[in-house]
């Protein structure tokens, strides 16, 4: 079974907006909300359902 963490839920600060994202397109970036556009922050992570 692959066990990598492949998805991660962002929120917003600033307006409360949440976005499921690939942890792929998101690793090592400032990921801006796409609504205020004020920084979101990684909240949870999870795997690939096998």
């Amino acid at each position: 079974m692959d066990t990598t963490i492949t998805t991660g839920w962002w929120g917003c600060t600033g307006c409360g907006v949440e976005a499921e994202l690939p942890v792929t397109a998101t690793a090592g970036c400032e990921v801006p909300c796409p609504d205020c556009a004020q920084p979101m922050t990684e909240k949870w992570l999870w795997e690939a359902a096998a």
